[in-house]
Parts: structure tokens; sequence; C-alpha cells
């Protein structure tokens, strides 16, 4: 597997201690010099997410996105962990609310088809509408083994890294 490039500041949480927003960790390799291995890329939102995209998508960008992550706090994920997920699919979607209310937002969806907005899990029978921007070539099923054994090995590795960083040791953790 490829080097992985990332900082500590890069896998800290935002928010306040009680709150800690979602992040997204976006795998970037540079095409033209594969052995300098994966560079993780963090950001909050998915209107940073298209950024990044745009930057990496000119003529003379010589990097390639490799993988979408979004690292789901221990609040939202019903877990005591942080857990990093992949992002199979990212869209712009049209999400109603009881009121009847809508919201024009972005949305990622993981390959248990768990859907999120940024910090905040979503209904998916509450997308009214959704238009892709990207996707993995494995988001309707098909299985390619290479791309799985890339994406649970992501999956794994950042997820350590993030807790690492973002939860208390053992024996600082409160009883």
């Amino acid at each position: 597997m490829a080097a992985l490039q990332i900082s500590n500041h890069q896998l800290f949480a935002t928010g306040n201690e009680h709150s800690p927003s979602t992040m997204l960790m976006v795998a970037v390799a540079n095409v033209a010099q594969p052995e300098l291995g994966i560079e993780i890329v963090k950001r909050l939102s998915g209107q940073d997410l298209i950024d990044l995209f745009n930057e990496i998508d000119r003529p003379d960008s010589d990097k390639a996105i490799v993988g979408v992550l979004l690292a789901i706090p221990p609040k939202l994920n019903g877990s005591p962990r942080w857990v990093a997920e992949n992002v199979f699919e990212f869209g712009r979607i049209e999400l109603r609310f009881a009121d009847d209310d809508y919201l024009d937002t972005y949305a990622y969806r993981f390959a248990s088809e768990a859907v999120f907005r940024d910090n905040a899990k979503v209904n998916p029978a509450d997308i009214l509408n959704w238009r892709s921007l990207y996707e993995t070539s494995n988001a309707d099923g098909d299985v390619d083994p290479e791309l799985v054994a890339h994406q649970t090995w992501l999956s794994v590795v950042i997820t350590r890294l993030v807790n690492a960083v973002n939860l208390p040791d053992e024996e600082d953790a409160p009883e």
C-alpha cells in the first residue's frame, strides 16, 4: 500500500468539545510522481470539496483524487469512537424537512446506503432530488477487489488516525 502524508493538525476535529463536526478526508495522489504516496487533504464541507475538485481538475494538475471519506464524530455515528466511511457518491440534494421547508445542500452516500450531509445524518426518504457530482466506480455495487481493498485500508487507517488525535487517552478518559 502507498505511504500516507498527513499531519495531526489535519486530523483534529473542529467545533467545540461537545459537538465536533464531520470532516472530509480526501486521498490525493500525485500521478506524475506516484512514489510520493497519498496525501490526505482535509475539507470541512461539501463546498470545500467542490473547490478541491475544481483545483485538481485543471489541465495542468498532476494530482488525482483516489478516495473521499467522511469522518463522523461519535455523537453522529452512535458509537464511542469516530468512524471514517468511504464516500461512494457525493451529490447536490434537495432535502425536505417535516415542516415542508426545503434545503439545497451537499450529501454523501456510503456503501451501506447511509446518507450524511455536513454535520448531520439524512433520512434517504427525505431526499427529493439527487444530482451526482462524484461517485466511485463501485458505487452501483460492482465489485473490484483491488478498489475494495484500497477503500477498506483507507477507512481503517483514517479511522485510527482520527481517533488517536481526537479521543482522550484511556488513562485520561473520564470514568
